[in-house]
């Protein structure tokens, strides 16, 4: 499906299926591993002495065992037309899901031929399906390998394998020399429920009548054995898919990674990332890291990809789309909505390290979907606070440089598209959190002296809008970084958690509320555990909801608690089900939805979203003592809380390990999130990705009560609040 295009020799260009990006299924990063039957009608068998693909892949790149272990066990029917379908149920491994967050599936289909197409489809209609030619490929025949489809020698030089999940195809080239191509093209012929192909940012996407992407593929890496990498890119031309990725740098031989996918999951898996609600009620996401982990403490972790793509989750079709990419790609950057809807990115880290910052800052526009540059700030910082003021303006105070942070303060007038000096602070800090108060002021609380934090504070500064200063507060009973804060329904502002310096030896579960009149701190009740990347969003109802975060420099779990404003006292809450830190959370007051957005945890990333329906929470909260046994946002009635909210997220996981990764539970469909109470998580989970070695740990889906992946939930609560639209 891809006729090499010819380049000056010197500039090698990764072999990278660009049908991902029409085909959903031709660019995919997976693999599968040890050795399994392959049932039905399959490709000619390796013949006695053959060396094989699969096995000479994963000799060269040891990482591959892994990704290519999943799908081992892989049977291949034929289907009508003559090319080979992947069995799904034939798949055991526990990290395979059995459909998207939306419930939806990938269906791909191969030729025994490179000389006819490859089809991707989606499970939701038959017709919502594009098959990718790839155009001056060998007319080779294809084989079963370890429950891999490979093409030995599909163009010069250079192998090409498929790997099959419900909800990926992964598609891999190995490149033996310089004399492989390094640019690709595809013809794309599109199903009738496939209306269009659209390049999205980075990526191209396969929409349908009303502009919902079902299909989506990436842009390539590749990769070498020294272990450097390079990302390519994939462009659409009319109904043809342009694949190109410079292989200068790298040494032969080198692994090209594109891919299919379904996209009820983000793109990119991303952490210290923004988010914000647009006018139209979807949540777009911007920057952050990602083919990452977290460090396990505040020290940067390492950032082999800081992405320029943004993203938008419809909340009504449980679908993202990759809508536009940033001038400059971003992490530890501050993002806010302006009142004209339009939303506001400023400042962050440009390198993984964050050695380099910058002050540049643009502006997305949700009614063309495009980023736009404005007025940038007079010092370049990343990790500031920030915060939109009662005059439309917005707040954006300290940050760091690579060695150190600032005083200085900044306001960005929306009228003007300038940003504007505001009374310095009195300590210079970074990743601090800024919590509004009702009279309008902002308290940042908290922070770094610097971006690793090696040293972290323990005071408070309010900021007074009306005279532009700053006032002190009293110390905090701990120094705290990576903490939450959350402004209570009386004004005062709850804050806990956090580490009390910059390597996380010992993460804080005492918390305490700062009384902004009085300027003191005062103590309350410990968190059930230590947690730090910790996020808190207040209740309807007056409680406020402490979310995941890390125990320790290698646990970051499931549970969630709830603060109790009447006694001052945390309680479990439902557990989660895909653990995260370092995370964003925000309340979608339309839907009673709390949304859960992408994280990591120490040996993990994440490209998942969850939701937590607050229906249950909207009523005025108890008024102290135990609450009625059952009651909805009420502690459970057993005396060991903390354990009985660990075991419903056990449970989840138990269920989906014991049916197989997105196996149905009880009250659920396969891939769909079963019925949740109000007060209850939903989520769906996402396979483990073999971009940059970042296997994402699936998880079950949860029964009623634990989470639900955010596109199944949502749509679930949504049929239950709204009509859908």
């Amino acid at each position: 499906m891809t006729t090499p295009v010819p380049r000056s020799r010197g500039s090698l260009a990764p072999v990278r299926h660009v049908v991902r990006a029409a085909a959903a299924a031709l660019l995919v990063l997976g693999a599968a591993s040890s050795p399994s039957g392959t049932a039905g009608a399959q490709p000619r068998p390796p013949r006695p002495g053959d060396a094989r693909t699969v096995d000479r892949v994963r000799d060269l790149f040891p990482q591959a065992k892994g990704w290519f272990r999943i799908v081992a066990d892989t049977r291949f029917d034929t289907g009508s037309d003559g090319r080979l379908a992947p069995d799904f149920s034939s798949l055991h491994h526990a990290r395979v899901r059995r459909a998207d967050a939306a419930g939806h599936s990938l269906l791909p289909r191969y030729p025994r031929s490179l000389a006819r197409p490859i089809r991707v489809g989606s499970s939701e209609n038959e017709g919502l399906y594009v098959e990718i030619l790839a155009r001056g490929a060998r007319a080779v025949e294809g084989r079963v390998e370890d429950g891999l489809v490979v093409y030995r020698d599909a163009y010069v030089d250079t192998d090409v394998l498929y790997k099959s999940t419900p909800t990926h195809v992964d598609e891999y080239m190995l490149i033996r020399s310089r004399a492989a191509p390094s640019r690709w093209l595809f013809r794309v012929q599109r199903g009738p429920g496939i209306t269009a192909l659209r390049q999205s940012g980075s990526t191209v996407e396969a929409v349908d009548a009303r502009g919902v992407a079902w299909l989506r593929a990436a842009p390539p890496f590749a990769v070498d054995r020294a272990g450097r990498r390079v990302t390519g890119t994939i462009q659409l031309d009319g109904d043809s898919l342009l694949l190109d990725i410079d292989l200068r740098e790298l040494e032969p031989p080198i692994l090209v990674d594109p891919d299919w996918k379904s996209t009820a999951d983000m793109a990119y898996g991303r952490f210290y990332h923004g988010a914000g609600e647009l006018p139209d009620g979807r949540v777009l996401v911007t920057g952050g890291c990602s083919a990452s982990v977290c460090s396990g403490s505040l020290g940067l972790p390492a950032c082999p990809t800081i992405v320029k793509a943004a993203e938008t989750l419809d909340l009504t079709t449980r679908n993202w789309s990759v809508v536009a990419q940033t001038a400059v790609g971003r992490f530890f950057h501050a993002m806010e909505r302006l009142g004209d809807g339009r939303m506001l990115v400023v400042g962050g880290c440009t390198d993984s390290a964050c050695g380099l910052v910058t002050d540049t800052a643009e502006l997305f526009d949700p009614a063309k979907s495009t980023f736009s540059p404005t007025g940038g700030l007079a010092e370049a910082r990343a990790g500031s606070a920030s915060m939109v003021l009662a005059d439309g303006s917005v707040l954006v105070a300290g940050g760091c440089n690579g060695t150190s942070c600032t005083q200085r303060v900044e306001r960005y007038e929306p009228a003007k598209g300038t940003f504007v000096n505001a009374a310095v602070l009195h300590t210079a800090r970074g990743r601090a959190t800024a919590t509004k108060l009702p009279d309008g002021r902002v308290v940042v609380i908290g922070g770094c002296t610097n971006i690793t934090c090696d040293g972290v504070l323990d005071d408070a500064e309010i900021y007074d809008p009306g005279t532009d200063s700053w006032t002190t507060t009293g110390a905090m009973s701990v120094p705290r970084a990576g903490h939450f804060a959350a402004v209570l329904a009386d004004g005062r502002v709850l804050v806990g958690g956090g580490c009390v310096e910059g390597s996380c030896a010992a993460p804080s579960s005492t918390a305490e509320v700062l009384d902004p009149i009085k300027k003191t701190f005062s103590p309350v009740g410990a968190l059930q555990q230590p947690r730090f990347g910790v996020l808190a969003v207040p209740l309807p109802n007056g409680q406020v909801l402490v979310s995941q975060g890390c125990s320790n420099a290698t646990t970051c779990d499931l549970t969630n608690e709830l603060y109790w404003p009447a006694t001052g006292t945390f309680s479990a809450a439902p557990s989660a089900v895909t653990a995260r830190a370092f995370h964003t959370l925000q309340v979608h007051p339309e839907t009673l939805l709390a949304v859960a957005v992408g994280g990591c945890q120490p040996k993990t990333c994440s490209w998942w979203n969850e939701t937590f329906d607050l229906s249950g929470f909207t009523g005025p909260a108890p008024d102290g003592g135990a609450p009625e046994a059952g009651a909805a946002g009420g502690p459970p009635s057993e005396p060991d809380a903390g354990a009985h909210a660990g075991q419903a997220g056990q449970a989840g996981h138990a269920g989906h390990a014991a049916g197989g990764a997105g196996g149905a539970t009880t009250g659920g469909t396969a891939g769909i999130a079963p019925t949740a109470p109000a007060g209850h998580w939903a989520l769906t989970h996402h396979e483990p990705s073999s971009s940059g070695g970042c296997g994402c740990r699936a998880a079950p889906v949860a029964r009623s009560g634990a989470w639900v992946a955010v596109l199944a939930l949502v749509a679930f609560a949504l049929r239950r609040r709204r009509p859908a639209a």
